[in-house]
This record gives C-alpha cells, sequence and structure tokens, in this order.
C-alpha cells in the first residue's frame, strides 16, 4: 500500500529546536552514557528517600542504590506492576511508600483512568513534574508541526485528575497556541459547529477512535474536512492500534498528515511520536513512534521471560522515568504491547523506536478456541472496509462451544448501498477476519444507531464466557 499522496508538515522540528537537534545528534553510546547518569542519580535519591523503592533495591542486592552499568539495572532492579501500586497505596495512603520526595513538596496529583477495572494508581507530583507533563506534551506536538499562532482542538477531556486531562492545557499553553478544550464538553455536532465557527483550525489532538467517530460524522453531514478546514497541517492521535487502511483513509479525509504518540500516567505524559513523515514509513509500511530515550528508559520484553525481545518481534513495555520527582515509576511493567524496532533500522537519530498502529494491551487478548486472539485484529479486518462506520463484538458460549459474533453497521455517509452491497460488505468483511484470525465468526450488519461513538478509547468486545478470557 502506497501512502496517500499529503503535503508534508510544515516545520522541521529538528533544525528549529535546540533540543531536539542536541539529542538527534548524539551517538548511541552518548546517550546510553547519558541515560546512565540519571538511573545513578534516580536510585541513589530513590534509595534514601523511597521506602518502597529502598526495599525493592536491597532485596535484589543493589545496596545503596549503587548501578554501576545500564544492564546491571535492567538485569537486576525488579520490575513493579499495577498490583504492586496498588497494594503500596493501600498499606500508605495515599501515594503508598513510592514517594521520591518530601510530602510538603507535593503540588499536584494524577490518577490513572481506572478502565482496567483494578483500581486507580496515585501519582504525587511536584512543580518540577508539572512543568515536565507540560513539557511532555508539547513536544512530540512540537514535531507534529504546532506552533504559535495556531488554534488547536483538543478532543480529549481536560481536567480531572489524569495525566491526560492536564497535559494537552499546559502543553498548548508551553507552545503559545491557542487551545479550544472541547473533549467531554461538547458533543461531536457541536464540536463541529464550533470548529466551523472558528475557521483556521490548524491542529487536532484526539484518540484514534475518537478521530474515527469525529470524521465519520463530518462525513454524514457532507462536509467534506480538507475542504472544510484547508488550514489543518496536524492531527495527532494516541492511545489505540489502528489498520493502515483506516489511516491512509484519514489523511485522504484532512488532506494533512497523521501523527501518532505513545503515552501514559507512568510515563507523566508521552514517551515518544511520529515527526514530519507521519504515521506511514518507506513504501506505504507502518512509521515509527521514535522514544524519548533521554527522559525515559523504555524497555521491550518477553512478558513471561522478561528478556529483551528481538528486532520485530511484539512485546512488553517496561518504563523508567528519568526526570520524574515525586512519584517515579521505576521499570513499571505497562502491560502495553508494542513491536520493537532498534535504533540501527530506524535512520537518523541513534534513538529506539515502536511501530505505529500497534499499540496494544495485553490483558485485552482473547483466548478463543485455543488461539491468541488480539482485538486489533477485528479492527484491522472490519476498517480495512471504508464503508464500515463502527463495530461490536462478543464471545460467548452455547451448547458448551464458543461462538463469536461480530456486529457491522454502516456508516451514515455510506446509507446509499443496496441490499446487494451490504450482503456483500458483510461476506467481505467476514473473510478478512478469517485471514487475519484464523477463524471463522458469524457477522451481521445492524443500523448505525445502535452503536454509539467514543469520547476516548474504544471498548468493542464483551466476552459472556463465565471465566471470561481465561477459557
Amino acid at each position: 500500500m502506497a501512502a496517500p499522496s499529503i503535503v508534508p508538515a510544515l516545520h522541521d522540528p529538528f533544525a528549529a529546536s535546540p533540543l531536539l537537534r542536541r539529542f538527534a545528534a548524539v551517538t548511541r553510546e552518548e546517550l546510553e552514557a547519558h541515560q546512565l547518569r540519571k538511573v545513578q542519580a534516580l536510585c541513589a535519591r530513590l534509595y534514601a528517600k523511597s521506602g518502597y523503592y529502598r526495599d525493592r533495591m536491597d532485596k535484589a542486592g543493589l545496596v545503596g542504590g549503587v548501578i554501576d552499568s545500564l544492564d546491571r539495572y535492567t538485569k537486576a532492579f525488579p520490575t513493579s506492576a499495577k498490583a504492586d501500586f496498588l497494594e503500596d497505596q493501600k498499606d500508605a495512603p495515599p501515594f503508598g511508600r513510592r514517594l521520591g520526595v518530601d510530602r510538603d513538596e507535593v503540588v499536584h496529583i494524577s490518577m490513572t483512568s481506572g478502565t482496567s477495572g483494578q483500581g486507580q494508581e496515585i501519582y504525587g507530583r511536584t512543580q518540577r513534574d508539572v512543568h515536565m507533563l507540560g513539557y511532555l506534551h508539547a513536544l512530540p506536538w512540537y514535531m507534529a508541526g504546532l506552533r504559535k499562532g495556531d488554534t488547536a482542538i483538543n478532543c480529549v477531556p481536560a481536567g480531572g485528575m489524569t495525566t491526560g486531562g492536564w497535559g494537552p492545557g499546559e502543553a498548548i499553553r508551553i507552545l503559545g497556541a491557542t487551545p479550544f478544550h472541547v473533549g467531554g464538553n461538547l458533543s461531536t455536532d457541536a464540536k463541529i459547529d464550533l470548529m466551523l465557527k472558528l475557521g483556521g483550525i490548524h491542529f487536532i489532538y484526539a484518540s484514534t477512535n475518537y478521530l474515527h467517530t469525529l470524521t465519520e460524522t463530518l462525513l454524514a453531514r457532507g462536509i467534506v474536512p480538507r475542504e472544510a478546514f484547508p488550514d489543518m497541517h496536524g492531527l495527532f492521535i494516541a492511545a489505540e492500534g489502528y489498520p493502515l487502511e483506516w489511516a491512509e483513509k484519514i489523511e485522504e479525509h484532512w488532506g494533512c498528515r497523521l501523527q501518532e504518540g505513545y503515552g501514559s500516567t507512568q510515563l507523566n505524559g508521552f514517551g515518544g511520536s511520529t515527526a514530519a513523515a507521519g504515521v506511514f514509513g518507506d513504501k506505504g509500511a507502518r512509521g515509527l513512534i521514535r522514544l524519548f530515550e533521554w527522559e525515559h528508559l523504555i524497555e521491550i520484553v518477553d512478558p513471561v521471560t522478561g528478556a529483551p525481545v528481538r528486532p520485530g518481534e511484539q512485546g512488553e513495555m517496561v518504563v523508567t522515568n528519568l526526570s520524574v520527582e515525586g512519584s517515579p515509576a521505576v521499570r513499571f511493567r505497562t502491560g502495553d504491547a508494542a513491536v520493537f524496532v532498534p535504533w540501527q533500522e530506524c535512520g537518523g537519530a541513534a534513538w529506539n523506536a515502536i511501530e505505529c498502529g500497534m499499540i496494544g494491551r495485553f490483558d485485552d487478548m482473547m483466548k478463543i478456541r485455543g488461539n491468541n486472539i488480539w482485538p486489533s485484529m477485528f479492527d484491522a479486518a472490519v476498517f480495512a472496509h471504508p464503508q464500515v462506520g463502527e463495530y461490536k463484538g462478543r464471545v460467548y458460549t452455547r451448547d458448551g462451544k464458543t461462538e463469536v459474533e461480530v456486529k457491522i453497521a454502516v456508516a451514515e455517509h455510506q446509507s446509499g448501498l443496496g441490499a446487494e452491497d451490504r450482503a456483500q460488505l458483510v461476506q467481505s468483511v467476514r473473510a478478512a477476519i478469517k485471514e487475519r484470525s484464523n477463524m471463522w465468526v458469524d457477522v451481521c450488519e445492524v443500523p448505525r444507531s445502535e452503536f454509539q461513538g467514543f469520547a476516548y478509547k474504544a471498548r468493542r468486545w464483551t466476552d459472556e464466557r463465565q471465566d471470561g478470557y481465561r477459557l
């Protein structure tokens, strides 16, 4: 597949930013030496200040928090997971024993969204951490072309207690752009009305699925985005994977590059992003999310053995903050799946990367008929068909047998499809799912009104089996 012919980003971020020029020019050895210095300072500070991390270092034989190499650090320092942080908070509320500063230095609280159903992690942030929160949102958007004087539409709910609620506002302020924080405040139609009224929109930040909803709603109203918003030069998505066929259509509809970043509460913002090339690589292949390795140490490991994965393999992201003061995440197992691309295969800067559009959750994996199935397999199969506006799936048992049902809804702007075309669409989707997942499933069409759009992350699947995904 060839990437659409799109006008490149308006700005060269590496030429314009002294910081990016500096880290784009360092060798891999220099970058790893920088990481080691920051890891050593972090571990020394946490050994002195944090009971949680001091106990873990003592048990690992890292007495005094002394780290002599990155290899020693990644092999000896124990990982932590969500359950560990939640237990720590329960024993010593509200922040647990993880704080790396005195309690009176905490000026801001970030919490995870709790969408996993396990509970919400609580992070204390210092004044510097709040500054870093803005910087780690501003950096990827600067790379995507957001500049002073631009008008930016933030479709992610603002405020609240999540990192994603505060980061965008801080970032847009830092960059000197003009923000409209419409997420969580306005319906999709009301957002569109506001955008049409404002005119001169340059940048949109949204979850992958909300950008899909926004685009579908525009087309259903007979509005072609690239014509209605000719000044648009940045679409930035995060949080979920997607098929390249979908990305190609989005760029075609909007007439500008699609950009992507990877971020989390544990990272205190974004840990990497695309740049001028966007989500497409050479010859229409997936592009790269280049990791901000001067601010984070991000490992991609086998989720079972903990060993580093090989180039091109999928693994779990394990993250360490190199600059967070309040509640740093040190070798935290995110549960996020990503495909590792080493710096030698990236071209240009000596930063490792992950593939665009392939981020998922290991706890989203479904065991169906003996196969490991990811929702992204279905996403890719279904949304490769531009006639489909939305879908939902369920796994259930009938007569002791596991069954899978996929309901698709034709996009509103495709409502003129005839009965024969709709029947062919159903069969084409079913065949595409078989090709991607090696399973035949039941596919049927339902009215678009049966499905609501997603304001942020999509939850398209339900598992009605008694023991859930473990079956």
